[in-house]
């Protein structure tokens, strides 16, 4: 503050003459909402995480609506066309990780950072062998690599896992009893491994 009031005026001087001006509002307004705008974007940015019971019920108009989707989007989501392997996807022409209305490039390695991810209990053990794999590599590369690479995936997992927590025991046991594997894209299983 005494930098702002520069070398002739003291801080009492600055705030009772400059400091009230509507110009120092407007701007500290700006960088304000600027500040809101940058946190409420990450906020939205998180998966959705539908519980099994909503996840029986999506098709109904009301929890389709109150989840952020229609009947039909919700239908076809549990029908699995909006699978994209490891989360299901609202819209996959609507990514922001593509430009233009294009399919998303990136699934299934980014879902977990996009705004379109819903992912369903049954979806679970699938992120927990990802979640499995990301920690594989961080053995494999450099600490500042896997940090790169894979550590904004690792700390959304983190939070999903903090969210059900209660459900993970369960998808573990499945991924045992049923000899589940992880099926990852060629180029997630050899462009980051090296």
């Amino acid at each position: 503050m005494t930098d702002l009031a520069g070398d002739d005026h003291h801080v009492e001087i600055y705030r009772n003459h400059y400091a009230h001006g509507t110009t120092a509002h407007v701007m500290a307004g700006r960088a304000v909402n600027r500040a809101q705008q940058w946190v409420f974007e990450r906020v939205s940015q998180r998966p959705l995480f539908i519980e099994e019971e909503a996840e029986q019920r999506l098709e109904e108009p009301e929890v389709a609506e109150a989840v952020g989707m229609d009947p039909d989007q919700a239908h076809n989501m549990r029908m699995g066309q909006l699978d994209m392997g490891l989360t299901h996807c609202r819209n996959p022409y609507d990514s922001p990780h593509t430009p233009g209305a294009q399919l998303c490039h990136v699934a299934p390695a980014m879902c977990m950072l996009c705004r379109n991810a819903v992912i369903f209990t049954s979806q679970l053990p699938r992120l927990l062998l990802f979640a499995d794999h990301i920690e594989r590599m961080r053995a494999v590369l450099d600490p500042a690599r896997w940090q790169a690479v894979w550590g904004k995936q690792a700390a959304a997992l983190k939070g999903l896992f903090a969210e059900c927590a209660d459900q993970l025991p369960a998808a573990r046991q499945e991924i045992t009893d049923r000899g589940l594997h992880l099926d990852l894209p060629l180029g997630l299983r050899t462009e980051y491994d090296r």
